[in-house]
């Protein structure tokens, strides 16, 4: 502490002014109120309204927990006096940051309203009102999962909360005593990164590694780690520490930058209990123990200052629940600015699971991220839901689904000699090989279930839902765990178990009525119009507990109008509000469809009119692109948010994005391109073997100057990758553009399935476009248009096979050139009500026009509002 701030303290510490009475407003002059009851100990007096503001940094005023905030006091009134709250005199004011700005935490906030009041030797009082929550939620998500269990032995409650607990690691200076003390026999692989640091007991100084972090400060590589319970499930914080001294938010360590980065896990599922907070990276998802080879943004975000921030219930394979999941976030968030300081901007990363989680929460409560690294990436939940639906119907009629005994192996291949389409006609039906198909539905196809035998997270008390043994118990899948969010089936939905419990179950957000699988197929003549008929006749749906039936799925109306008005489904928005980079390796990639980054692209031209605050990076490497692409991205995204940071202007966020993208920020087919970045070349496929610290001998990438970041464009263009080039954005006039387009427009078409593997999906073969944002479809006539006479298909008039569709379809089919049934936009920062009372399809939170100062840096403007 400095001698100014200390004189300061000191001097606020011995006030002996104590807060005597409510005043008025704290937004500007001064004006007499009436008189009103003091404390015991003071006379009843009049006061007056204070010049200056009381501004919470820590979150927005209403959606404070956890019982105390970060304040920033501001006036011209001279030296405050003590903070009383709910008239109780409860401490001094904190540190000054200058002669009218006071900064620090207030606590002892009670659940529900609080008014805090601040008064002057002048008797004068600045007063706010702060909402506050329970630290076990909920803030904004409404009634909470229940049953619910506590596997923390340390909770002191039933919402598991506990105290925080700290640990160490360290980066050993010498990698050879990492891979001596870190190798497990008991479980072999490579080390992790880090070895455990015992304060009492340190290593010696010269078996610490060193890192220079982005502020100059040279340090040990030691991390600490914060693992506790927000929410009624667990956080992990983790920041580069020196243990000889303390960290707070008015006075941080030297080392840490003022920057958060958020990573998440992979999958997608439910549980109804406490998770772990995921570890490890391709974005986040790999496991602990592969950062070598996989590489590794978080050690490197840790090593230039970053603090580092995880949830269990932002972890998708965890919750799936996107509300609950944003809750969570911006609860932890909060915490970590009250615990070590405000916030220049926060970056999240996650592959899978994990991009979903950024993007539909980043869709949904606009302001909690900054910035978004996406990697093997889906945007929602609920429109992938369709696609892995279909998938499944189509695994069913193909007999492709994968048996769970080995005694189902025989069948299971024998089935496949038989079918009712050839195989080397399925890729025209699915729009793609099978392989992803059919490990969608091994990997993510399961957790729909509401009748799971192993629901995730309950004890054995805990009866599960059976449709014929126990129709009133738990309903543990997917979409029952968005119960708040879609709402109930109605009345005349029900099935025969619904009206014996008398009300209705969740509602199914997605539907397949009208959709005719594999029209584009009939329509290439890939498969004949009988083989396009049965299938369309036998294809069938799910029914409310998603068994199969004959008839298709009939959608609920209110479910989707909620599924597209909550963000559940992604129609991005607010998505322009945060540059992206999203890293894509090919397809097939293990249900992880390379098109998925193009279908979010879409969604941002057809909403936005472009998608320039997004930058696709395409690599070779299977799911992930490249092993260096999530250390390279989160040092290109940090430059790019930087550059955001710094401009003061008033330019609208969405323009101030576009306007400061880096070069580097650019769409790439080639992990050559790393070579060409501006902090020196990244070399493709290495992982973390040469970054952030070169381990090979004598090998210093530092020591080889950067070569301009628009080399690698044109190395694009050389090589045949014109994905990376944009001429328009070089300044070529549109002399040379416009003879030019046709070539370089025909060879971009042919890298979208070639080079790219942009294949489609059952939607898109059935007619849907690219942001197959369609959950359910308007209805047409069939239209014999649709049915070219080709001898090929065995179709020789077009009438007479339109009357053999009408009788499949006699409500008529899909058309995907009209807006979805029930589709709206998305409604940002919506509540759900409280602990007690559902607000089903969400209302939005009051509104909020003044930035919350903590969380990101000015430019950003983080309203956390609509």
């Amino acid at each position: 502490m400095g001698p100014n701030r200390t004189l300061l303290a000191t001097a606020i510490l011995s006030s002996t002014v104590l807060l005597s009475a409510c005043g008025g407003d704290s937004d500007g002059s001064k004006a007499a109120s009436a008189t009103t009851e003091n404390d015991s100990t003071k006379p009843s007096t009049v006061i007056t309204s204070a010049n200056g503001s009381i501004e919470v940094l820590s979150n927005r005023k209403d959606l404070i927990s956890g019982g105390n905030a970060l304040v920033r006091i501001t006036t011209a009134e001279g030296l405050p006096g003590r903070i009383r709250i709910n008239g109780e005199i409860t401490q001094s004011i904190p540190f000054s940051t200058s002669l009218t700005e006071w900064n620090g935490i207030i606590d002892g906030l009670k659940v529900g309203e609080n008014k805090v009041e601040v008064v002057f030797a002048d008797q004068s009082v600045l007063d706010t009102t702060i909402t506050n929550h329970p630290l076990g939620g909920p803030i904004f998500s409404g009634p909470q999962v229940s049953p619910w269990s506590c596997n923390n032995p340390n909770a002191v409650d039933s919402q598991c909360n506990q105290a925080p607990t700290y640990s160490f690691k360290y980066v050993p200076k010498s990698e050879l005593t990492k891979w001596s003390e870190g190798f497990d026999p008991e479980n072999p692989g490579l080390p992790s990164t880090y070895l455990a640091y015992d304060p009492e007991n340190p290593p010696a100084p010269d078996k610490i590694a060193t890192t220079t972090t982005e502020t100059g400060e040279v340090v040990p590589f030691i991390v600490r780690v914060e693992q506790g319970v927000i929410n009624r499930d667990r956080y992990q914080v983790m920041s580069l520490f020196q243990p000889e001294m303390e960290w707070n938010a008015l006075e941080p360590q030297p080392q840490w930058n003022g920057k958060l980065l958020i990573h998440h896990g992979g999958n997608v599922g439910v549980s109804y209990s406490m998770g772990n907070p995921p570890n490890g990276d391709i974005a986040g998802t790999a496991p602990e123990g592969m950062e070598l080879l996989l590489g590794d943004s978080i050690t490197a975000a840790l090593a230039r200052g970053f603090v580092t921030l995880s949830t269990a219930q932002a972890n998708l394979g965890h919750n799936a629940n996107l509300v609950t999941a944003a809750e969570s976030l911006v609860m932890s968030k909060e915490h970590v600015i009250e615990q070590y300081g405000p916030l220049r901007y926060t970056i999240g990363t996650g592959c899978s699971g994990g991009a979903i989680a950024q993007q539909h929460v980043a869709n949904a409560y606009p302001g909690i991220y900054q910035g978004l690294i996406v990697q093997c990436s889906y945007p929602d939940v609920w429109t992938t839901a369709v696609q892995f639906a279909d998938y499944n119907l189509l695994n069913e009629y193909f007999g492709l689904q994968m048996p769970s005994e080995p005694e189902g192996f025989l069948e299971f291949f024998e089935g496949l000699l038989t079918p009712n389409i050839i195989a080397l006609q399925w890729p025209a039906i699915y729009g793609h090989l099978p392989i992803n198909p059919v490990v969608s539905d091994l990997a993510f196809f399961p957790s729909a279930d509401p009748d799971q035998e192993s629901c995730p997270g309950l004890n054995d008390s805990t009866p599960v839902y059976h449709p014929t043994e126990r129709p009133d118990g738990l309903r543990c899948g997917l979409i029952d765990y968005m119960r708040n969010q879609f709402g109930e089936r109605p009345p005349e939905a029900w099935s025969d178990n619904e009206k014996l419990l008398g009300h209705g179950f969740t509602g199914i957000p997605l539907d397949n009525v009208g959709v005719q699988y594999g029209l584009g197929a009939l329509q290439a003549g890939t498969i004949t119009g009988d083989q396009f008929l049965k299938l369309n006749r036998d294809i069938g749906g799910f029914d409310v507990d998603i068994n199969y039936q004959d008839e298709r799925t009939q959608g609920d109306l209110i479910a989707i109008t909620n599924a597209y008005r909550t963000g559940a489904i992604n129609t991005t928005e607010h998505l322009n509000t945060v540059p992206i980079i999203d890293l894509r390796g090919p397809d097939p990639g293990f249900a992880h469809d390379a098109f998925h980054s193009w279908q979010v692209r879409a969604r941002l031209e057809t909403t936005h009119g472009h998608a320039r605050n997004q930058a696709i990076w395409y690599g070779a490497f299977p799911i992930a692109g490249d092993t260096i692409f999530t250390t390279e991205a989160l040092l290109v995204m940090d430059n790019w948010l930087s550059q955001i940071e710094s401009d003061d202007t008033s330019t609208p966020l969405p323009e101030k994005i576009v306007v400061n993208k880096p070069a580097l920020a650019r769409d790439r087919c080639l992990s050559v391109s790393a070579l060409f970045s501006d902090e020196g070349p990244k070399i493709p496929f290495t992982g973390n073997i040469v970054f952030p610290s070169p381990i090979l001998p004598g090998l210093d990438l530092s020591l080889l100057n950067p070569l301009p970041a628009e080399l690698g464009q044109i190395t694009d263009a050389v090589t045949g990758q014109v994905c990376g080039l944009n001429l328009g954005e070089a300044g070529l006039p549109s002399q040379i553009l416009d003879p030019l387009a046709p070539i370089t427009d025909a060879i971009r078409e042919v890298q979208a399935t070639v080079v790219q593997t942009r294949f489609g999906t059952p939607r898109t073969v059935a007619g849907d476009d690219i942001t197959t944002m369609n959950n359910k479809c308007n209805l047409k006539p069939v239209d014999p248009a649709d049915y070219p006479m080709n001898p090929v298909t065995g179709i020789f008039n077009s009438e007479t096979f339109a009357e053999k569709v009408r009788e499949v379809f006699p409500e008529g089919v899909c058309d995907f050139s009209k807006a979805p049934v029930g589709s709206t936009e998305t409604i940002s920062w919506l509540q759900y009500g409280d602990a007690h009372q559902v607000v089903t399809g969400g209302e939005p939170l009051p509104r909020n026009d003044s930035p919350v100062l903590g969380w990101a840096s000015k430019s950003f403007k983080p309203t956390l509002s609509q």
